[in-house]
């Protein structure tokens, strides 16, 4: 093992044998031991929530996977429910995992049956912010026990939390007019920099071009530097969202996001201020989704290299990376190669690591 001092942080570079790829799939749920009639404080957040919401009891708190990463709590009385998530903000914006919870309520036609919002996605700011960063709608559902159902989402720090608020007794209307006060019965930690605006999604002018299919490329050296580089911008992502004190730098120069409406195999396709070169794919409503980019390694080596793009499949607490393509891949091709053994994964929580997968280069399989 070879570390790199790089200032403040170090990365551990590790060769291993090949492993199995990462899932893009369901995730473990595991309960988080707490007093049911007790406040309880989020661990690494700071937010806490009340053992009663909306005349409704806490039930149990869970998590996806470990760490409190990925925390849930749900309300319930009868047939109506508030699920409280909370989770680590590691790609995209409030703009795009909004757009998807959204979709996520349209489609449920098992659960709601036909969706109508009561209105447009309205922006606002959190409990103890001044600039409108969440995002806020509801809607009338057709499928008894429910009339409505509703959902807020927003920023906290490095956190993002989303409320889901589904009733028997309430249309859209009603539950958008009890959403306010919900939000409002938490307790929120204080100090946390300024957000950037939120304002719903939108799709974009024109779709993305691929002009033809991606190619992996089959340079073993200048795949590891590919992985190597990646992992070592990734590592220096996620200490600057570390800096709790400082703003965010989308605070002063808010990207706009916009949803690509070409077709996905799964989720959606977002595009950050409209790029023609890049863009994240999202899987689900719950901040994970593979990142698509020019390739740092490619513009390293010049004419050499040619222009290369990286896949990057992003989890709350590391990000994979895997072989470069020649071209912009598609959707499909992005889902197809995140099936595949990544080239390096790099820790983004806790002990910040590289990890380069040398049987997981193209030439060797």
């Amino acid at each position: 093992m070879r570390r790199f001092g790089m200032g403040l942080w170090a990365i551990g570079l590790l060769m291993t044998a090949a492993s199995a790829p990462p899932a893009v799939a369901q995730l473990q749920r595991n309960a988080i031991a707490a007093p049911a009639d007790q406040p309880y404080r989020f661990r690494h957040s700071g937010l806490t929530i009340p053992a009663m919401l909306e005349g409704m009891p806490r039930g149990r708190i869970e998590q996806f996977g470990t760490d409190e990463l990925d925390v849930f709590a749900n309300y319930e009385r009868g047939s109506d429910a508030i699920t409280l998530y909370v989770y680590r903000n590691v790609s995209g914006a409030v703009p795009v995992w909004f757009d998807r919870a959204g979709a996520s309520i349209e489609t449920r036609r098992d659960m709601y049956g036909i969706a109508t919002a009561a209105g447009p996605a309205t922006a606002f700011a959190p409990p103890g912010q001044s600039v409108a960063s969440g995002l806020m709608g509801a809607w009338s559902v057709s499928k008894p026990p429910y009339r409505g159902t509703g959902l807020a989402l927003l920023p906290m720090g490095d956190w993002l939390v989303k409320v889901r608020y589904s009733s028997a007794t309430h249309d859209g209307a009603g539950i958008a007019a009890r959403l306010p006060a919900i939000l409002s019965a938490l307790t929120w930690p204080t100090g946390l920099a300024a957000a950037a605006p939120a304002q719903p999604i939108a799709d974009c002018t024109t779709p993305l071009d691929f002009p033809k299919k991606a190619k992996l490329v089959r340079d073993e050296k200048s795949n590891m530097m590919s992985g190597l580089l990646g992992g070592m911008l990734q590592s220096m992502a996620s200490d600057k969202l570390a800096e709790k004190d400082t703003p965010d730098a989308d605070a002063q120069k808010p990207a706009t996001w916009c949803r690509d409406p070409g077709p996905s195999p799964v989720g959606a396709v977002y595009r950050r201020d409209a790029a023609l070169d890049s863009y994240l794919l999202a899987f689900s409503d719950a901040g994970r989704g593979a990142w698509v980019a020019p390739d740092m390694s490619g513009l390293l080596l010049g004419k050499k290299g040619g222009k290369r793009w990286s896949v990057a499949l992003v989890d709350m607490a590391e990000t994979s990376n895997y072989p470069p393509l020649t071209a912009l891949p598609r959707p499909a091709e992005v889902l197809a190669l995140v099936q595949q053994p990544a080239i390096s994964t790099t820790r983004t929580w806790g002990d910040k690591t590289i990890t380069l997968n040398g049987g997981a280069m193209p030439g060797r399989r």
